[in-house]
């Protein structure tokens, strides 16, 4: 499994939010220029993230986003279901496994797939933003 960029680089902003001094806003160009993200970029990675409730855009000379919610209460997994969508390590655990290639109770891999992906959403559930900064 490879995250890509919007993981990478949405962490990277949601940490700059966290780290943000007294939890002011920042502006898209702040963190832009911090974090060496192209300001495009980002526009896209925050429409995601407010539309998960993670973010919150701030309106007026000072505004810009900021968490939702504290640091602790914003999981890696919360960050990474809005950027990438649902997490599926393999086709057979996204409920969308086509037939031909994933039979349940005929796929030998399928009880160790299932493990995988649980353990791994149960890492991202346990860490969350606090535990960056």
């Amino acid at each position: 499994m490879l995250f890509t960029t919007k993981t990478e680089y949405g962490l990277r902003a949601m940490v700059a939010l966290a780290k943000s001094k007294d939890s002011e806003p920042l502006s898209l160009s702040e963190i832009s220029k911090k974090e060496h993200i192209s300001q495009s970029y980002l526009e896209h990675l925050f429409a995601k993230l407010k539309a998960d409730d993670l973010i919150v855009s701030v309106r007026g000379a000072n505004g810009g986003y900021k968490l939702a919610r504290t640091p602790k209460q914003i999981s890696m997994f919360d960050i990474v279901e809005a950027l990438e969508g649902a997490l599926a390590i393999f086709q057979c655990n996204s409920g969308g496994g086509r037939i031909s290639t994933c039979v349940p109770g005929k796929c030998l891999t399928r009880k160790i797939w299932q493990e995988v992906q649980a353990k791994t959403v149960g890492t991202l559930r346990k860490f969350t933003l606090n535990d960056l900064i």
